[in-house]
């Protein structure tokens, strides 16, 4: 993982606490010198990470009304960043997690179809080498996961659609959230490598309709193992009151 730079950290910090509710929609940012202070770092460095969130929908500047935080339905939601902030947040984790499953079956079953049309030869064996790579690792979780999010970004690739691939970076953050939370489900990562083989196979035959169906079943027990566990969580926060 690369260093975080000194401008990264400070848009993160100011990111993560417009995400977590500390600045308001609708009401002004402290004033550059007070963040910068604040923080422990210039006034410049404040500066291009506002710019920055700007960028992010998460804040709009006026030259009267200073800098203003902007409602949940203005942030860029797609972006990685706002992605991982916004994942972070207890109070908002559970809610975008049900928009992933969502998300995922509107897309994912056609990426699968695509990949079945159109993938060449070398895309299909490299979808392959990732499904034997979740294979390898299903006794480590971590690698496991890391091997999972392989085998879609393969996916993605192998549909030839750009508009599809230009979600990866997004995804890639989604796909950690959701994978990270399901895989604690008992059985869920053995049960969903059966359903990527199912996937995997369907586009090595070149049958679309397969796919997507394959596809389909994967994210249903997904969705299911994820249920599972948030359910579990809340029964744990419960008693823990």
């Amino acid at each position: 993982m690369a260093r975080e730079s000194l401008t990264e950290r400070v848009v993160r910090q100011i990111g993560t606490a417009i995400v977590r509710g500390d600045h308001p929609p609708d009401t002004a940012l402290p004033v550059e010198p007070a963040i910068a202070a604040a923080l422990g770092v210039s006034r410049n460095l404040v500066r291009e990470a506002v710019k920055t969130l700007v960028g992010k929908g998460l804040l709009r500047t006026g030259r009267r009304a200073g800098t203003i935080v902007q409602p949940s339905a203005a942030w860029n939601l797609l972006d990685p960043d706002v992605l991982a902030w916004t994942l972070a947040a207890p109070a908002l984790r559970d809610h975008l997690l049900a928009e992933i499953a969502s998300l995922r079956s509107m897309i994912e079953p056609e990426v699968a179809a695509l990949a079945a049309s159109r993938a060449s030869t070398v895309e299909i064996l490299r979808l392959m080498e990732a499904l034997e790579a979740m294979e390898r690792h299903r006794d480590d979780p971590t690698s496991a996961v890391a091997a999972d999010i392989g085998f879609h970004r393969c996916l993605f690739t192998a549909s030839g659609h750009r508009l599809a691939m230009s979600l990866l970076p997004a995804f890639t953050v989604l796909l950690q959230a959701n994978f990270d939370l399901a895989i604690q489900a008992q059985g869920a990562f053995d049960r969903n490598l059966a359903e990527h083989r199912a996937v995997a196979l369907a586009i090595g035959a070149r049958e679309p309709d397969r796919a997507r169906a394959a596809m389909r079943r994967l994210l249903a027990n997904n969705e299911d193992d994820l249920a599972r566990i948030m359910a579990a969580q809340g029964e744990g926060a419960g008693k823990g009151r």
